[in-house]
Order: C-alpha cells, then sequence, then structure tokens
C-alpha cells in the first residue's frame, strides 16, 4: 500500500498499515465534523423604538430572547406548534399582536413541557432622554439587542442566535459579524437572520416578548395572564428579566 505518514514504523505488515490507515481517515473524518452550538437563542420584540407618545408609539420597548440549551428541544417546540393548530385552526405565523386571545390561550398551554428560558429587557420609554435614542428608533432597538446578548453573565456561550432578518434594518444591525463583534469574546458562534415565518423560534420570541408587553404597558390597559406563565421561565440565574434604566 502506497501510504506514508511520519508515525508509520517501517516494518510494519501489510494488515497492520491498513488498520492503521482506518484508524487515521476515522479520526480525521471526527476532526472534521461540525460540532454543534452549546445553545440556541431566539431575539424578537414587541413594541416600537418611536417616541411620539401623543401619536401612538408604545410606553415599551420589549426584547426578548428565548434560550435552548438542549437542542432536541425544538423538536418539543415544533410538536407544540403543530398541537395548538391543530386544536385552534390557526395556520398563519404566530406573531403576538395578531394573535386571537383564544389562540394564545392555546399557544402558552402547549408550550408549557418545552424546556427554554426567557431572557427579557424592558425599557420604560419615559425613562429616556439621550437625544441620539430619542431621534433615531433603529438605535433604541440596536442597545437592547446588544443590552440582552452582552450581559448573559456567563448563561450564553457559544450560541447560535437567530434574528428576523426582516426587522435587521428595524433593529440598525448591518451584518451578523456587527453583532458578534459587540458582546464579549465566546458568547456568539453565529449569527443567523432568519424568515420568522419559518423559524419557530423567533415566532416563540415574538410571544414572548408580546406578553412581557401586555404587562407592562402603560399606553393600554395592561393584562398580566400571559406573562404570569411566562415569568418562572425568566428567574435568575438562567433567565432574567431585566428593568432597563
Amino acid at each position: 500500500m502506497n501510504f506514508w505518514h511520519p508515525d508509520l514504523p517501517s516494518d510494519m505488515s501489510e494488515e497492520e498499515v491498513d488498520k492503521f490507515v482506518n484508524d487515521y481517515k476515522s479520526v480525521s473524518e471526527f476532526a472534521s465534523t461540525p460540532v454543534p452550538p452549546s445553545m440556541l437563542v431566539y431575539v424578537d420584540d414587541s413594541g416600537d423604538g418611536g417616541f411620539k407618545f401623543d401619536s401612538g408609539s408604545s410606553s415599551h420597548l420589549i426584547m426578548a430572547a428565548v434560550v435552548f440549551k438542549d437542542l432536541d428541544q425544538m423538536s418539543a417546540l415544533k410538536a407544540a406548534f403543530e398541537r395548538c393548530r391543530a386544536a385552534t385552526g390557526h395556520k398563519a405565523e404566530f406573531k403576538f399582536a395578531k394573535t386571537k386571545d383564544r389562540v394564545k390561550d392555546s399557544f402558552f398551554a402547549e408550550i408549557e413541557p418545552v424546556e427554554f428560558k426567557a431572557r427579557v429587557i424592558v425599557i420604560n420609554k419615559n425613562l429616556i432622554w439621550a437625544r441620539k435614542y430619542r431621534q433615531n428608533a433603529s438605535m433604541l432597538k440596536n442597545l437592547a439587542i446588544h443590552q440582552l446578548l452582552d450581559h448573559g453573565f456567563g448563561h450564553i456561550r457559544d450560541a447560535k442566535v437567530f434574528l428576523d432578518g426582516q426587522d435587521t434594518k428595524a433593529f440598525g444591525i448591518p451584518d451578523s459579524h456587527y453583532v458578534m463583534n459587540s458582546v464579549k469574546p465566546g458568547a456568539i458562534r453565529e449569527v443567523k437572520f432568519a424568515d420568522s415565518k419559518s423559524t419557530i423560534g423567533v415566532q416563540l420570541a415574538d410571544m414572548v416578548a408580546g406578553a412581557v408587553n401586555w404587562r407592562v404597558r402603560t399606553h393600554k390597559h395592561q393584562v398580566p395572564k400571559y406573562f404570569e406563565i411566562l415569568f418562572p421561565r425568566m428567574i435568575q440565574p438562567e433567565g432574567t428579566l431585566w428593568h432597563f434604566k
């Protein structure tokens, strides 16, 4: 056999060489196999970055990240979505602001057994006075994403992060490198801009953000029931509910 390796003794038999070659190939293939990320993180928001409160701007901006440390739980989430659709007849994307209350009731009941944590930042815009944020809605959303991902306190690490690709302009994010370079080293392995219509994790983040927004908003009547269902997932240290000031 015409095979040479610096660790291969010159007096090996043909059978020994064959075994060495097969072992070498197995190790090489194993080394080249992509290692999955340690966790999956899906991010979306509720509310807006505007400050025209007399013209319909929301009182709060909510940015939510749902964190899956067990990657197999995505299958459980998919099954929960399917059960909710079967029970309610809901066919569209799950977006909190556009989903009927009876569908919300079913949705939050069905996801109860799914294992994930929620890290949420709440920004009361009435407390934000910096001109750069009040004059640029995307800068405020950018700030919220940066603060949420950069303050993981070790609970977001080696993560693959999914952001709604339709919102990147609204978030003021030019590309994935911008996000990765704005957080602590080791927190994020990869950033992907996803289509929320086909990415159930982003839809879950939207539903979580919307539930928190309904609880804290002051420009409309507060509805706390969905927030109360989700709150145990926000308990520190793996979860968080951060009222940013």
